[in-house]
């Protein structure tokens, strides 16, 4: 029934090489380097996604404060730290390298308060120096969870570096990294980041690629000292622009046009995509999820004239609102505990991974 009113695209939220549509989405909106359907045509893959859409607040700006800006999460609920760690031990090594290097690491830190904002922070104080530290700030919010801070905050860190470093080992989407891109700020880290761009893009001085992590901080000093001697504005600009939703919108919007037929009128862009193609219908509303499961929203727009729908957020809280306090109560505690559930099983196969490595 939805499909006789609606186009429907899927979004993925991640790199899939198997995905089977079943004759369900007319189309994706995904990238045919990370997305393979296999009882579908591949053409209907757009190239694009959320990476494609970051908002106008990120440009490229000749004023620079910070030589880096790095951004992350403590995933300790999927393992352990290592990744933020390993981040600080790159600077570390970085400043003996460059004595002047200043920069910024922003980090979200879920779990428990004050507990997992202590421990990561107990490590910075053991490893920097008072003077490193006025010049390598190291953020650790642990509110609002997973965005600590609005897009257009981030923006402002980013706008006023010279390069982003990343030293996740196996991400290839991630939103880090389009903000950079979309900034013109050369990339430090490992190969598996370039998945983001095109082949030709895959190098210096889009990208300066580290074989491994002790390398990382000779990598940063060379892309900093680019940007200091031969930048090149126009070159970054041509990749940048790939990932600003003001050129992103007008593309999808000519391809869907092309695609299915439709008309040049009422089209309705809201500059906040890079977030809302990638939410959540969880059942409970956060930043990253809906009050509505999938199920109920796509009952809603069976219901539903199109031209009557404004957007899924306002529709979202119309939804909880008619609902009663009982119901919000229960949603509210069946969120929590599969959440809940999910971390202990994601813990169990830790520890199972830990024992088969020890008596290997």
């Amino acid at each position: 029934k939805v499909k006789q009113k609606w186009i429907l695209l899927y979004h993925p939220n991640f790199y899939n090489y198997a995905f089977y549509n079943k004759n369900i989405f007319d189309g994706y909106l995904a990238w045919k380097d990370t997305f393979k359907v296999l009882d579908d045509d591949s053409s209907k893959i757009l190239d694009l996604s959320c990476h494609n859409f970051a908002p106008t607040y990120f440009s490229i700006d000749e004023k620079k404060i910070y030589d880096f800006v790095g951004l992350s999460k403590l995933q300790t609920n999927i393992g352990n730290p290592k990744n933020v760690i390993e981040f600080l031990k790159v600077i570390k090594e970085a400043m003996v390298l460059k004595k002047d290097l200043n920069g910024i690491f922003i980090i979200s830190v879920p779990g428990l308060r004050p507990f997992k904002t202590n421990y990561i922070r107990s490590i910075y104080d053991k490893m920097f120096t008072d003077q490193e530290k006025k010049k390598f700030e190291f953020v650790t919010l642990d509110y609002d969870t997973p965005f600590s801070l609005s897009v257009k905050t981030l923006s402002i860190f980013y706008n006023n570096s010279k390069v982003h470093l990343n030293t996740h080992p196996k991400e290839r989407h991630g939103r880090a990294q389009t903000y950079a891109l979309s900034c013109g700020l050369p990339i430090v880290g490992f190969s598996n980041l370039t998945y983001l761009v095109e082949d030709k893009f895959r190098k210096e001085p889009y990208y300066f690629i580290s074989e491994n992590l002790e390398k990382m901080s000779k990598k940063l000093i060379e892309a900093i000292e680019y940007v200091d001697r031969d930048y090149d504005k126009s070159k970054h600009e041509i990749l940048g622009k790939n990932f600003r939703s003001k050129n992103s919108y007008e593309l999808l919007k000519n391809k869907l046009i092309d695609k299915f037929g439709l008309d040049n009128k009422n089209w309705c862009f809201i500059d906040d995509w890079d977030i809302r193609l990638a939410k959540h219908h969880l059942g409970y509303q956060s930043k990253n999820s809906y009050n509505q499961k999938i199920t109920e929203f796509l009952s809603r727009l069976n219901s539903l004239e199109k031209d009557k729908f404004i957007n899924e957020d306002w529709d979202d809280q119309k939804f909880i609102e008619k609902k009663g306090y009982f119901f919000k109560k229960m949603r509210f505690f069946n969120y929590q505990l599969a959440f809940n559930l999910e971390k202990l099983i994601i813990r169990f196969k830790n520890l199972a991974r830990s024992l088969i490595n020890i008596f290997k």
